[in-house]
């Protein structure tokens, strides 16, 4: 069964399967989740996109979905973990990276992350835990 998203009640605490918009965003914890974050209408828009939700491991249908929630965001990036991403679900991550077109790609440890506008891009924000 595909992902279910929902939108965000936090844009400064955005989890799993939850996507939000605002001058800057914030996600929760990421252990092996990844941020899909673009902009739209002069905001950051952005997608928590986990690797997995109570029974299955993401797909690219599931994939598809966080990107049409991006609405055609400008200048996406995409953050977080990355190289667990490329180990569990490589084809996936290939299929999200050919359809998205990242600008670029910020492969990093367990951290909170999000990011704010920096002109006609996002510009990545960590948070101390």
């Amino acid at each position: 069964m595909a992902f279910s998203f929902s939108k965000a009640s936090n844009a400064q605490a955005i989890a799993e399967r939850e996507w939000a918009s605002d001058d800057a965003i914030m996600f929760t914890k990421f252990t092996s989740c990844i941020g899909l974050m673009g902009i739209k209408d002069s905001k950051v828009i952005a997608v928590h996109l986990s690797l997995r939700d109570t029974d299955n491991l993401v797909t690219d249908d599931d994939v598809d979905a966080a990107i049409a929630l991006l609405d055609g965001a400008a200048n996406p990036v995409v953050i977080g973990a990355i190289s667990v991403w490329k180990k569990s679900v490589s084809d996936v991550y290939d299929h999200l990276v050919s359809e998205l077109s990242p600008i670029k790609e910020y492969s990093l440890d367990d951290g909170i992350y999000g990011g704010s506008v920096n002109g006609d891009k996002v510009l990545p924000e960590f948070a101390e835990e």
